[in-house]
């Protein structure tokens, strides 16, 4: 990417804080193959910033002014930079090759192809198998006699947006497989994404049926009536729809649509509503235009995120997974969930019921499991969704940005369920994007294998998971109700918060920058370091008491009778429970109560932490000041604090 770059570097650049036009910096910007980097040149620190190419969403030159040449970068992880160039020809050489260098042409193009994380080839192996969806079936307990992985789509010859191993009913026999497939929008026949081993009620995907208005298949209808029967305990199945009845309708009328529950045994047929793509592009668009005012009055705010209509639309994927789950979980029923091509609203819907289902997706390993799945092994379009490669606009929309906040909702009203934090969901929904990584690279299984991603990329799991102290969730207790067992939210609208971790983290003085969760993880992290220091300081306390040779001297000071003193244990050693404080001395003729003292200088020898010249960092009694006939100091109240003495 070197040949497209016309100007590597500017001087006397301006970088303008987007919340206030007074916060000016001045540096030098260089453009990379992969990066365009700021660097301060007044501050003593000579800041950085770097924005990977692959980041920018867009860029903007707008009319010169007085200073110089603005140009705008807007982010798709929702950070928005202004820079002012001096020369409008510099500016112009600076915006040509950024918008190259943000619309890669060929994969090969993409930083994860360069990234270099100084892995050798074992450990970069090691990486990828971290998250095995062989292993993620096995732990859901699907049973042999219920369900089988079909050989039907080896080499993708059925479907080749679906991965190769598929699990089908075992009664679903070859030609019933191929017959379905023909009879589905873009080969997505019924298969298995999430099982329920408590009740036998599993959640498949498919995608839509090329039914029209009277078409019907055989093969289909027989699939159905397989995973029905999958499921012993129920007498019927759902079949969910999540567009909108008039977008399927549409459909319809070109030859695709929904099931006839006239054709279908025993299946109740439910529409969800949930918008098309195109929809929830607009949608986001409008609500980031919102987050882009400086200082907009509250009423504005509020309308606008109203407006933008985001907040609905998450609503809508929440219930679509909740009526999802409690028809699994309460009533015991499979359900076959498809949208038009069952690669995104299907995706979204499948992985909240699975979410709200099991409590091993609400972990951070689990959550990696969930979307490997989901979205990457099941086709989801990545490249064509988030825009990795230059092409159709029209094929970008926030689809898996939907259901990471859909997380994040739900997490605000079980904030103990969760393992993980909000910033392992920010950290996932950058690396989307990124493409620094490799997992999220493609629109299918097919063409990762064919691109040969896991022998020339990495994979980004792996290193979430080496970096999780960061990710953690410092309120997630494993033992909580509401870790265990099924979550039930609430999703009336009054439930549903604005992400402003998300959409506003890089606006700089709009909001307090230390959020409960950093000051949760800081208090956890002091804690650690306190029960560190205190294993220290019980290690030295023990050696100090198996040191030999250390000469105890004992000076008698008259106190109150009847108060208990510090005296040496039976083996010789300091006394350290309450029956080692009495009945030592006074069987020896010495006063019933006396107080302990160590000689200063056999503490210089045994310990040299304990020499100092503060008797109270010593932690020494020093008795000289006393009077040896006990006056004034000894008539003293023994229950002040002039009467308490402290001991080494």
């Amino acid at each position: 990417m070197m040949e497209h770059i016309r100007l590597p570097k500017v001087e006397n650049v301006y970088l303008i804080d987007r919340m206030s036009s007074r916060k000016v910096c001045v540096g030098t910007l260089y453009l990379t193959a992969t990066h365009t980097i700021f660097a301060e040149s007044v501050s003593e620190m000579r800041k950085e910033t770097w924005v990977l190419h692959s980041l920018v969403c867009s860029v903007e030159k707008q009319s010169t002014m007085v200073t110089g040449c603005p140009l705008l970068i807007r982010c798709k992880n929702f950070q928005v930079i202004r820079f002012v160039i001096p020369q409008e020809r510099d500016c112009q050489e600076v915006y040509v090759s950024l918008v190259r260098l943000t619309r890669p042409e060929r994969y090969e193009e993409l930083c994860c192809f360069s990234f270099n994380p100084k892995l050798d080839k074992e450990a970069r192996e090691q990486a990828w198998k971290f998250i095995d969806l062989k292993a993620e079936y096995s732990r859901m307990g699907i049973p042999k006699n219920l369900w089988q992985i079909t050989p039907a789509n080896q080499e993708y010859r059925v479907c080749d947006t679906y991965p190769s191993d598929l699990y089908v009913p075992t009664s679903a026999t070859p030609p019933i497989i191929i017959g379905s497939s023909k009879f589905r929008s873009r080969g997505r026949f019924p298969t298995l994404s999430y099982y329920c081993r408590d009740n036998h009620a599993a959640i498949c995907r498919s995608s839509q049926p090329l039914s029209g208005f009277s078409a019907r298949c055989l093969e289909d209808e027989n699939m159905l009536q397989a995973i029905m029967k999958s499921n012993p305990g129920s007498e019927f199945m759902y079949v969910v729809d999540t567009r909108p009845k008039l977008n399927a309708m549409a459909n319809r009328a070109a030859g695709k649509g929904y099931e006839n529950e006239d054709n279908y045994s025993n299946i109740k047929f439910q529409f969800i509503g949930i918008e098309n793509i195109h929809v929830m592009r607009s949608s986001l668009q409008k609500m980031l235009e919102v987050c882009e005012l400086k200082s907009p009055a509250m009423g504005d705010f509020l309308w606008g995120l109203e407006n933008s209509g985001w907040l609905k639309h998450i609503k809508a994927v929440l219930d679509a997974g909740v009526f999802i789950a409690k028809a699994v979980v309460e009533e015991g029923v499979s359900v076959l969930v498809h949208c038009s091509d069952g690669w995104d609203r299907t995706a979204q819907v499948c992985s909240v019921a699975s979410l709200l289902l099991d409590p091993y997706y609400r972990t951070l390993k689990g959550l990696m499991a969930l979307i490997e799945r989901d979205w990457v092994s099941f086709g989801h379009k990545f490249s064509h969704r988030y825009n990795h490669l230059d092409g159709d606009p029209k094929e970008v929309s926030p689809v898996i940005d939907q259901f990471i906040e859909c997380v994040w909702q739900l997490m605000q009203q079980f904030p103990c369920a969760f393992e993980y934090n909000e910033r392992f969901l920010i950290q996932i929904h950058s690396h989307v994007y990124s493409c620094q990584y490799g997992n999220f690279l493609c629109n299918s299984q097919r063409e990762r294998r064919e691109l040969r991603l896991r022998e020339r990329t990495h994979s980004v799991w792996a290193y979430l998971w080496k970096n999780k102290a960061d990710l953690m969730n410092p309120l997630y207790r494993p033992d909580h109700s509401q870790t265990q067992g099924v979550l039930r939210p609430d999703t009336a609208p009054y439930c549903f918060k604005f992400w402003r971790g998300l959409y506003n983290r890089f606006d700089k003085g709009l909001h307090p920058r230390q959020s409960a969760l950093d000051y949760l993880l800081a208090v956890r992290e002091e804690t650690e370091q306190l029960e560190e220091d205190l294993a220290s300081h019980q290690e030295r306390i023990e050696n100090l008491e198996k040191t030999q040779g250390m000469k105890i001297f004992i000076n008698t000071v008259p106190v109150e009778k009847n108060k208990h003193a510090w005296v040496p244990s039976s083996d010789g050693t300091l006394a350290n429970t309450p029956q080692d404080y009495t009945g030592g001395l006074g069987q020896q003729g010495e006063p019933e109560s006396s107080l302990l003292i160590l000689h200063q200088d056999m503490l210089k020898s045994s310990d040299p932490d304990l020499s100092t010249n503060s008797d109270q960092e010593s932690g020494v009694a020093d008795l000289s000041c006393r009077s040896p006939s006990g006056g004034e100091d000894s008539a003293k109240d023994p229950d002040s604090d002039e009467a308490v003495y402290s001991a080494a």
